[in-house]
């Protein structure tokens, strides 16, 4: 994978990095057109409209997907364009495909809400994070864009089981509240942080857009940690 082969038009993510940790919030952007063998044109109001606020040395982390694969890459900005909301970046590491295999699960520790869901209300198309006390909060042990696993010591319980809402943050903007299934729960966890240990399936018939949603917020994640 070369520039070469990223097609006008192509939607980007772009975050700034200093000292090798992201110090912006996401830019949303667009591939524009090539402007020499390492350097190329995107458009991004974001991005224009912050670019006096970028730190000097900075590098911008860039990611898209092209179906099935994500790509990342690392830039270095070089100049607002005259055209409104272009920005000139130099390319500076290679492009790396990033696999997004539909359960190849990453070890992400966040806070996470488990709340018991009628099996009725699966057709909805939106949730929010339910009132009152959760059935389970703890710590998830994985996380992916098919489902999550937590270990945890609490026993879960709902007269809805085996469907929950489960809520979580992978960033201030990254919010998620989705429905999900049990479909596994066995009292022989791996580790020895907790005693019992639950697999989530995530469901998305009617919210496949949260699925795209959530596969970038995670990879945006795993990138920021480099």
């Amino acid at each position: 994978m070369n520039l070469a082969h990223i097609e006008r038009g192509t939607k980007l993510t772009i975050f700034e990095e200093f000292q090798q940790r992201a110090v912006s919030d996401e830019y949303e952007a667009v591939f524009r057109y090539i402007d020499g063998e390492k350097t190329f044109v995107v458009q991004s109001a974001g991005l224009y409209d912050n670019y006096g606020r970028l730190n000097l040395g900075s590098r911008l982390n860039i990611s898209f997907m092209i179906e099935p694969n994500t790509y990342s890459f690392t830039g270095r900005p070089m100049e607002k364009q005259r055209a409104s909301n272009m920005v000139m970046i130099e390319q500076l590491t290679d492009i790396e495909t990033v696999s997004l295999r539909k359960y190849d699960r990453d070890e992400l520790r966040v806070n996470v809400q488990a709340y018991g869901l009628p099996e009725a209300k699966l057709a909805d198309t939106f949730f929010e994070k339910p009132e009152g006390e959760p059935d389970m909060s703890d710590i998830t042990y994985d996380l992916s864009a098919g489902g999550v696993c937590v270990i945890s010591s609490t026993l879960l319980s709902s007269k809805h089981d085996p469907y929950y809402l489960i809520a979580f943050a992978l960033g201030d903007r990254d919010k998620f509240v989705l429905p999900a299934k049990i479909v596994r729960r066995s009292n022989y966890p791996r580790t020895k942080i907790g005693r019992y240990d639950y697999g989530f399936q995530f469901v998305f018939d009617n919210m496949p857009e949260e699925k795209s949603r959530l596969s970038r917020a995670i990879l945006n994640r795993k990138l920021s940690r480099r």
